[in-house]
């Protein structure tokens, strides 16, 4: 096969692919999203509650449940983890959600999609859960992400 007739054939593959994605349910579900934030800052301390603020206290945690300085505990955040979904696809899906986010709303923050928790998050927040290596933003790795939910690994 020759080179041009394989990207064209994959991206081909893609754009299927995004004329079948559907929006997970709470992208499209203000009610389910704000429930899934809420289980999120409860059980994973899905924080800070204001990320203006300088929050030492919430720092100093976040580096004893990682095992590192506060310092690096706050380069720790939802848009560097590796699954804050930011793909173009997720974009379109999480604009209504995001509104169900007063921060995200009135600061104009970036938001992604979490695939872990499975609701519209702040970049600019973070959670116990953090994983290097993000934001997810391409296809491959948003389906390294399902296969690994579907496995159980996540």
């Amino acid at each position: 096969m020759a080179v041009g007739d394989k990207i064209r054939k994959e991206a081909a593959e893609r754009l299927k692919k995004e004329e079948e994605f559907e929006c997970p349910d709470p992208t499209t579900d203000r009610k389910l999203n704000t429930a899934n934030r809420k289980v999120a800052v409860a059980e994973y301390s899905y924080g800070p509650s204001d990320p203006e603020e300088a929050n030492d206290g919430f720092w100093q945690e976040k580096a004893e449940v990682w095992g590192v300085s506060p310092s690096k505990a706050k380069g720790r955040k939802c848009g560097n983890c590796r699954v804050f979904d930011i793909t173009p696809w997720m974009q379109d899906c999480i604009q209504a959600a995001s509104q169900s986010d007063s921060y995200i709303k009135e600061s104009g923050v970036q938001s992604g999609y979490c695939r872990v928790h499975e609701f519209t998050c702040a970049a600019t927040r973070t959670c116990d859960f953090w994983i290097k290596g993000g934001p997810m933003n391409s296809e491959i790795e948003t389906e390294d992400i399902e296969e690994a939910r579907e496995e159980g690994e996540l």
